[in-house]
């Protein structure tokens, strides 16, 4: 059985969240491929039961420890390849397909650990109390809503990127990412690039007014720590 954390799964699933493809309101489907050939035979050894009773499981991990997350655990439509139990991540994002291989049996030749995996899920996927919403708009009267902006949010002593999020037509966007302080910095075609600290927080939207001649930019809510020059 193998019980070891996949680090190579998690970084590409952070990759996904930190470009904004992995929501936290993403309908997610574990898909599972599991082998249904008859076992023992002249070719096979062990128990077909076997490969049933660990999706059964994953089933029951998930729906006890992943209830704050659109998920379920569906076995694959596909007719299955001999030995194999492979958990697929599948979902949607803006009408694109993702999926991501959690897991394969073909490859390590051994069982998962159902619990090990089901929680390193859940350490890693973004939770719809993580949800931040943004407003950008620009700096003149009630302010017009900027398109296509272009946030980007980092962890203030690392500088990593941990987010990033483009506005939709009405100047919105929501980023899946813990409350807490990041260096937040905007860019859209027209206006002038800015960068500050802030505090996002879940209970109000962060309202960024940009400025097209260079003056100062301002925000509403969340806290600015630091302001935008």
């Amino acid at each position: 059985m193998s019980s070891k954390v996949n680090t190579s799964v998690h970084d590409k699933l952070r990759s996904c969240i930190a470009l904004g493809v992995l929501p936290a309101n993403a309908e997610l489907r574990l898909e599972v491929e599991y082998c249904t050939a008859r076992r023992p035979s002249i070719t096979l050894r062990g128990s077909s039961k076997k490969y049933q009773e660990y999706f059964y499981e994953l089933q029951s991990h998930v729906r006890s420890n992943m209830d704050a997350w659109h998920v379920t655990a569906v076995a694959a439509p596909t007719k299955p390849r001999i030995g194999a139990f492979e958990i697929t991540l599948l979902w949607t994002h803006n009408g694109y397909p993702y999926r991501v291989c959690v897991f394969s049996k073909l490859t390590t030749r051994l069982w998962p650990n159902v619990s090990t995996l089901v929680s390193g899920l859940a350490e890693v996927l973004p939770q719809q109390k993580d949800i931040m919403w943004f407003k950008i708009i620009g700096d003149v009267g009630e302010g017009e809503a900027i398109c296509d902006c272009h946030i980007v949010i980092q962890d203030p002593d690392s500088d990593q990127v941990v987010r990033s999020a483009v506005t939709q037509p009405d100047g919105t966007a929501e980023v899946s990412v813990p409350e807490g302080m990041y260096n937040v910095t905007v860019q859209a075609d027209g206006y002038t690039s800015e960068q500050a600290l802030l505090t996002l927080m879940s209970t109000e939207p962060t309202v960024i007014r940009m400025s097209r001649a260079g003056k100062t930019l301002l925000t509403e809510g969340g806290s600015n720590n630091d302001s935008f020059n």
